[in-house]
């Protein structure tokens, strides 16, 4: 009998007994007690970098980039500017601008009274805001290269991200992937994300050099990297020069996150855990890519999740298809938001059945292609018909080791 967790809050629990379990644990890497704490530290004595006192003078403007899948954001963005003012940044001299909401936006502005820094401003960005986007610069594309405006103004910008193991045949994240392209405009985001799902060496090229572009003409000297740790918590923080911080981040995360499956499943049971920010159609497709490296050829693939989020875009492509062959074609020429998720499911529908638990109704799982398990026993009896079975608990995060199909 094995129980894992998906959602917020929902177990599950199987009867299995030939299977793999892939996960990251605690206690191989513990957690950080205090998150806010350890970004105080990191910026204190940064790696490669004279701490944050020296990296700012009196009267900057200083803009924080705070980018979306932060884990322990609240806390995380508070220790950001608990160091700021250690610093010696003035409140009023300080804007965060966010990439998504913050889920308790409401108790951190309080928390930001009690330090007594309520003149800090906190922005949402809209990549849809033209007026709210500048241009920094050139590319060596020789294109336009933009960015949030109050980004593009700052005398001092420090973007924190959270470290995640790419797609694709990167091994590792650009050191500026959490300020582009999630603080550009809509359209330049599209189509990054769309090269960064490009399987061509020469794009993905291209892309991670757009990407380093974006820092190094917005003047970025300082990153703050976030590791996620197991179960939702915070791994490590690391501060300091940007090539210094993605090296160490990445290491770790690799240790963390990367493992190896051994042999394929009949079945892999994918499960995407935490709130509603992580229930969505981007991590569905990260679920299925894990699930895709390790499952056999014609195996199934199940994902359970509490996502209840309508499909829009090019995911409606998927709808009623009768050949994914043909979507996959016709999203290869879609730069939209939606189609990069989209196309990793229609390759996952055309190699083998994808099963999805999840809170949307059963019809709009069916009209997908995907075939809608409503519970345990359904699950239950859908592993009873299979040989070995590998489950991936966070597989939003998780990446197996792909296993070599020649070697099956």
């Amino acid at each position: 009998m094995v129980t894992f967790r998906f959602g917020l809050a929902a177990q599950c629990e199987l009867p299995l007994e030939d299977y793999t379990l892939l996960s990251a644990t605690s206690d191989e890497h513990p957690l950080v007690a205090d998150p806010a704490a350890a970004v105080c530290n990191a910026l204190a004595a940064p790696r490669g970098f004279p701490p944050l006192a020296a990296a700012t003078a009196p009267g900057d403007v200083t803009a924080i980039a705070f980018a979306a899948g932060i884990p322990r954001a609240t806390t995380i963005l508070r220790g950001v500017v608990e160091a700021m003012l250690e610093a010696g940044v003035s409140p009023e001299m300080i804007t965060i601008v966010l990439a998504e909401r913050l889920e308790d936006q409401a108790a951190f502005e309080q928390e930001l009274a009690a330090m007594k820094a309520e003149a800090v401003t906190i922005q949402l960005h809209d990549p849809d805001d033209e007026q709210g986007i500048a241009m920094v610069g050139v590319n060596s594309a020789k294109e336009p290269l933009r960015l949030n405006r109050t980004l593009a103004e700052a005398d001092f910008v420090l973007p924190v991200s959270a470290q995640r193991l790419p797609g694709g045949t990167h091994r590792d994240e650009s050191k500026f992937a959490g300020l582009f392209p999630q603080f550009s405009n809509r359209e330049t985001a599209a189509r990054v994300r769309t090269e960064a799902g490009s399987e061509s060496p020469k794009v993905q090229k291209r892309n991670r050099t757009e990407v380093d572009e974006a820092g190094w003409l917005l003047g970025v000297q300082m990153t703050v990297s976030v590791v996620p740790g197991a179960n939702g918590g915070v791994a490590a923080v690391i501060a300091g020069d940007p090539d210094e911080v993605v090296r160490t981040g990445s290491e770790l995360t690799h240790e963390i996150w990367e493992k190896t499956a051994g042999e394929p499943g009949d079945l892999v049971i994918a499960a995407i855990t935490g709130d509603e920010r992580e229930q969505t159609w981007d991590n569905l497709a990260r679920a299925v890519s894990a699930a895709s490296a390790v499952v056999t050829p014609g195996g199934a693939i199940a994902v359970c999740c509490e996502l209840n989020e309508r499909p829009r875009g090019p995911l409606n492509r998927l709808k009623d298809a009768f050949d994914f062959g043909e979507v996959q074609r016709e999203l290869a020429r879609d730069e939209s938001t939606e189609a990069h998720p989209a196309m990793v499911l229609a390759k996952a529908l055309e190699e083998g059945p994808v099963y999805l638990r999840s809170n949307l109704p059963s019809e709009v799982v069916e009209s997908l292609g995907m075939t809608p398990i409503e519970s345990d026993g359904e699950l239950a009896r859908l592993a009873a018909g299979r040989n070995h079975c590998i489950l991936i608990e966070e597989a939003q995060r998780l990446v197996p080791l792909p296993i070599v199909r020649d070697e099956w």
